[in-house]
């Protein structure tokens, strides 16, 4: 079987979601017809790539800041999940460190 990715020079990128996020998703790929959820990704970065105002635009606040302003909370948070590396934590926390949001 062919590998449409390779064939058609696309990467794969792994992104995590709510199951309501998920459930959304789900629901607009059935609503709109697109072939599946990658399809609708694709389209939604496309419209995001012709109007990236869109993003400034929209009504509800597209990215939240955490509720705390205490890095080792932050980087505790993520380290419970045990998604995520030892290094991405150390980067995470290097990173919140050097934010303005955290000074």
């Amino acid at each position: 079987m062919t590998n449409f990715a390779i064939l058609f020079g696309m990467d794969t990128v792994n992104i995590s979601l709510t199951k309501d996020q998920v459930k959304t998703v789900d629901q607009m790929v059935d609503e709109y017809g697109f072939a599946n959820r990658s399809e609708f990704f694709r389209s939604f970065l496309r419209l995001l790539f012709r109007r990236p105002e869109a993003i400034i635009e929209a009504d509800e606040l597209v990215l939240e800041a955490p509720d705390t302003r205490k890095v080792s909370e932050v980087v505790k948070s993520f380290k419970e999940t045990g998604l995520y590396k030892k290094e991405f934590l150390k980067d995470l926390e290097k990173g919140l460190k050097s934010s303005s949001y955290f000074k």
